[in-house]
């Protein structure tokens, strides 16, 4: 491990040169990187089951395999390199890993957990580090010269899940039925008719899923960056042709995180007007879908919600400090009386932060939380730099209301650990890293 092995980030600032492009011989690990996010795009059609319990899969992802190629290769570049860089938000990271894996030991034994059960709940905490390792291969294998590149990828990635997504809304209603028939006691997909569900085959995922480069992208436009507006028509269209509630409520939230740093904006207010007007016409059909799934009403699946929130409570007053373990929930759940089942999310909370502290207790939360804390205070040091250009300013403001968009969006589904939320994440949150370890351009020149 080198010297700058360990980078503090205190006040959001990192003491530190600029990261070093790990260079191997043959393939990069970055370049590998981008790959695998091109690869994002097939979501859950590359879908493979390899492990079941009785009521819910483990699957393999198409995404796992790219992600592990890409593992690899940083790992080999790192130990060719005799260095590992690791900041405050990869320690915090690990101590929360390593709070998820005790507190699952501890409940397995609290619970009775068989063997079985607790192998399948860490494979769970195994895919978030794996996930995880996206965000340390950047750190240590990206440049800044890197970051422009990945984003590019993973913009066109973006807008291709956006286009497929709106055809399928269009074109192709119950797309999860016409790719899996037929359902299991263990893979069950709701039936969505037009609502746009792209490949995850989730419209309120898929909304997520859209809302994180959308937000990037308007961030920018505040600094007067030039966006092309037909990126934002296709993102937005997407967005709204999820019809999901939760996905509409963490644009407002990641929209007043925009306004709050930057002001009513001139270019932002006439695209918010300009989005305004187009949908207009729209919004009698865009009305008649949403009353026919009932999301104009507190309908059966907002009560189930509440249910949840109800239970996840209950379960974590009797276990406040470590929780019940990473990814037990679902078989800790009859213990109390509840019933666990495939179709209301038994392995997982709709409450993002409250199902971290229903797994790992307090003190997981707090690992969690201070994680997030220095991601945030990272973005502001950006986006406050006035040395440096709009692409930068803009990506870390844009990731900084992206992260408050996702926390929100979690409390109604568990947003926050999906695996192709979690890889875009960590990427997003790695190339600010980059960006903030790096002088500014204009300093930087000779």
């Amino acid at each position: 491990m080198g010297a700058d092995a360990l980078i503090p980030a205190a006040g959001g600032t990192l003491a530190a040169p600029r990261p070093r492009a790990l260079a191997p011989h043959g393939l990069r690990p970055v370049t590998a990187l981008r790959v695998a996010v091109a690869a994002m795009v097939l979501g859950n059609l590359g879908r493979v089951p390899v492990f079941s319990t009785a009521v819910k899969d483990a699957p393999l992802l198409m995404n796992d395999v790219a992600l592990v190629v890409v593992l690899v290769l940083g790992a080999a570049a790192c130990l060719r390199a005799q260095s590992l860089r690791l900041d405050r938000v990869a320690l915090a990271a690990l101590a929360f890993a390593a709070v998820g894996v005790f507190s699952a030991v501890v409940g397995a034994r609290r619970f009775a957990l068989t063997g079985t059960q607790l192998v399948f709940s860490l494979a769970y905490l195994a895919r978030w580090l794996a996930y995880f390792g996206v965000y340390v291969v950047v750190v240590n294998g990206a440049s800044r010269d890197d970051v422009p590149a990945l984003w590019r990828t993973y913009e066109r990635m973006a807008l291709a899940f956006a286009g497929f997504g709106i055809v399928q809304s269009l074109f192709l209603p119950g797309f999860a039925q016409l790719v899996f028939p037929e359902e299991t006691t263990t893979v069950r997909w709701d039936h969505q008719g037009h609502r746009m569900v792209s490949t995850l085959l989730d419209p309120n995922f898929a909304g997520a899923f859209v809302l994180l480069p959308l937000l990037v992208l308007l961030a920018r436009l505040t600094y007067g960056e030039r966006v092309p507006r037909w990126k934002l028509v296709v993102l937005f269209g997407a967005l709204l042709m999820t019809v999901s509630r939760s996905t509409v409520l963490a644009l407002v939230a990641g929209g007043i995180v925009l306004v709050a740093v930057r002001g009513l904006n001139r270019r932002l207010a006439a695209i918010g007007g300009g989005a305004a007007l187009a949908i207009l016409p729209f919004v009698p059909v865009l009305v008649r879908v949403a009353a026919s799934f009932n999301k104009l009403t507190v309908d059966d699946s907002a009560l189930k919600r509440v249910v949840s929130w109800v239970q996840a409570l209950t379960v974590w007053g009797d276990n406040l400090w470590l929780g019940v373990g990473f990814n037990t929930y679902g078989f800790v759940l009859p213990r109390y009386g509840f019933e666990a089942t495939a179709m209301n999310s038994s392995f997982s909370v709709d409450g993002g932060l409250l199902f971290i502290a229903v797994m790992t207790g307090i003190v997981g939360l707090l690992f969690y939380g201070r994680m997030l804390v220095v991601i945030g205070r990272r973005c502001r040091a950006v986006w406050r730099d006035a040395a440096r250009d709009g692409f930068e300013r803009g990506t870390a403001l844009g990731v900084a209301a992206g992260t408050v968009a996702i926390v929100v969006h979690s409390a109604f589904v568990n947003s926050l650990l999906l695996p192709f939320i979690m890889e875009a994440q960590w990427l997003l949150w790695g190339l600010v890293f980059v960006i903030a370890a790096s002088r500014p351009r204009a300093e930087a020149a000779p």
